[in-house]
């Protein structure tokens, strides 16, 4: 055996039980010490320091030891992150939402600010965007101008049908409603929902996926109210169609399914109890499902959905990762990461890269304190549209 190879193959005594007493005295220190006084701060470096001594220790004589110096580096946000939003590293523009109201971000880096709205929803093309908040839905063009207006109780989650854009399905309190795309025919579809989003198949008219309250998730026809089919996930949460329309994606906190057109389950990922999935997507074409892990091993990982069996492929690790956005080219995943303030722009089609942007809170809520980090509305566009 080569000394070279001797060496990546060595373990210290009782190697691995000092690395996860060094991860759980280094993760207890640091949110310890975010609530710590200035006074105790030095305490508390004295403190961890043998932690780190045997972390960096294990660390140098791991031959995982590059993989955990990057999460090391990735523990509170990406080192280096541009100090602002210049750019997007994909053509499109992204949409978000929250505290400072609804915000678009062009490509250049330019962002418009459209109004207070806490909740909005691309049209399939872009034009327009469906705004909620309070008792009120409204479309807006890009420069935030209102087209029409719609008095309602509890108005949120608007969706726009694509591919024309000549439905918008939205909630009502606790009631599915379906409004024309120009503001006319709102009507009634469905009573008793629960309270998430609901999804339009693109492409099927005018077919519509909900959730009861009760957990069934329903496919009917927003128009003729036929039934199409039903499925009982349990605790879902979260509905999305793939662009093409052949998938839907039904999201637990354990657990994603995704169904086919007729309602068969195609493909299941589950996660352990301590690892909750934040977040999930489906990529533009349909072939790969990404998701966000928090709990002990937090990450982004990308699933393939081409008929196989799933393959896991882990993109990004980190503490305290958020929502998911795919660009529209679907070569870039864009990760949200609130506990530090950042946007991370992730490509996973060609060369890896990862390009960081920091003090987002900050550009999309300003002078509030504290500002908030904004909801991910979609980067448009992934789905060609005739209207909308």
């Amino acid at each position: 055996m080569s000394a070279k190879r001797a060496l990546s193959e060595f373990r210290a005594p009782d190697e691995t039980a000092a690395e996860e007493r060094a991860w759980t005295i280094v993760r207890c220190a640091q949110f310890d010490g975010l609530r710590t006084p200035a006074r105790r701060r030095s305490r508390w470096r004295l403190a961890i320091a043998p932690a780190l001594a045997v972390l960096a220790a294990a660390v140098a004589l791991s031959p995982a030891g590059a993989s955990v110096r990057r999460w090391i580096g990735h523990e509170l946000g990406v080192e280096h992150a541009a100090p602002a939003l210049f750019s997007l590293p994909a053509p499109g523009r992204l949409l978000v939402s929250g505290p400072g109201g609804t915000w678009i971000a062009n490509a250049d880096g330019s962002t418009r600010r459209l109004g207070s709205w806490p909740q909005a929803s691309w049209s399939p093309r872009g034009l327009y965007v469906a705004v909620a908040g309070g008792d009120e839905l409204a479309a807006v063009d890009p420069h935030g101008t209102p087209r029409w207006t719609l008095a309602r109780p509890a108005v949120s989650d608007p969706r726009w049908y694509a591919p024309t854009g000549f439905r918008i399905a939205y909630l009502s309190g606790i009631d599915l409603r379906v409004v024309a795309g120009n503001g006319t025919g709102d009507h009634l579809l469905a009573a008793g929902v629960a309270s998430v989003a609901p999804a339009w198949r693109p492409g099927h008219p005018y077919q519509l996926a909900y959730l009861t309250r009760r957990g069934t998730l329903v496919v009917r026809d927003a128009d003729t109210g036929r039934l199409d089919w039903t499925a009982h996930p349990r605790d879902a949460r979260a509905l999305a169609w793939s662009a093409n329309g052949r998938q839907l994606l039904v999201l637990a906190r354990a657990r994603v399914a995704v169904y086919d057109g007729d309602g068969r389950a195609i493909a299941t990922i589950s996660t352990p109890a301590n690892a909750p999935i934040l977040d999930a997507s489906l990529s533009p074409d349909g072939q790969a499902l990404a998701l966000a892990r928090g709990g002990h091993a937090a990450d982004v990982v990308l699933a393939n959905l081409d008929g196989a069996k799933p393959r896991l492929r882990r993109v990004l690790s980190g503490v305290g990762l958020g929502a998911l956005a795919w660009s529209p080219d679907g070569r870039w995943l864009l990760v949200t990461w609130p506990s530090a303030d950042q946007w991370v722009f992730v490509r996973v089609a060609g060369t890896p890269r990862i390009a960081a942007v920091s003090r987002i809170a900050e550009q999309f809520a300003p002078g509030r304190a504290p500002p908030g980090s904004p909801a991910l509305d979609g980067w448009c566009c992934t789905t060609q549209g005739a209207a909308g």
